[in-house]
């Protein structure tokens, strides 16, 4: 569990940018007030927590699977 949280921590970021610059690009192309700027930059913080905590694991399943599958011993 630790380390799924861990992993999430260092994808939080990559992820809440992906979600802003998709969100920005919405309101610019939209034509949006400006207004609306900080509503995207809070909804982004939200919303990247659990899409990072879903890809944590299968990051750390990979790595797992390169390391123990298919007979391999860890280096």
């Amino acid at each position: 569990m630790r380390t799924n949280i861990a992993i999430a921590a260092l994808i939080y970021p990559m992820v809440q940018g992906v979600l802003f610059g998709a969100g920005l690009i919405g309101l610019l192309a939209l034509g949006s007030p400006a207004g609306l700027f900080p509503v995207v930059i809070a909804a982004t913080f939200a919303i990247a927590i659990p899409i990072a905590l879903l890809i944590a694991p299968r990051l750390r399943s990979r790595a797992w699977r390169r390391r123990h599958g298919a007979g391999l011993k860890p280096s």
